[in-house]
């Protein structure tokens, strides 16, 4: 009986830690993702304007899926009985459809 207490409190521990890392991704992300803008905008190039697009829809994903995460470490209530934990997998199908159709629209 220790060891499922031990191995249930470990679980919590490791899906902070995915939290904040993704957290940092998201962070990360973003102020690249301005940096790439203003300088495409000071160098007028289209390639690197693009490209901040792309890592913007990047940002937009990776926030997404960490807002999920960290409503997916919710406790179950009388609502939810088995708890949050499938939203983080709702984020996953999220991403999944987007890209789907970005790419559906890239290739058309």
């Amino acid at each position: 009986m220790h060891s499922h207490n031990h191995s249930h409190d470990h679980s919590h521990g490791r899906s902070s830690d995915a939290s904040k890392r993704i957290g940092w991704a998201f962070f990360l992300n973003v102020v690249f993702t301005v940096i790439e803008f203003v300088g495409g905008w000071l160098t007028n190039s289209t390639a690197i304007m693009a490209d901040a697009v792309h890592d913007l829809g990047d940002s937009l994903s990776i926030g997404t899926s960490w807002g999920l995460n960290k409503l997916s470490e919710k406790d179950a209530n009388r609502t939810f009985s088995y708890g949050y934990k499938r939203f983080s997998l709702l984020g996953a199908l999220i991403n999944g459809v987007v890209l789907t159709i970005g790419s559906v629209w890239i290739l058309i």
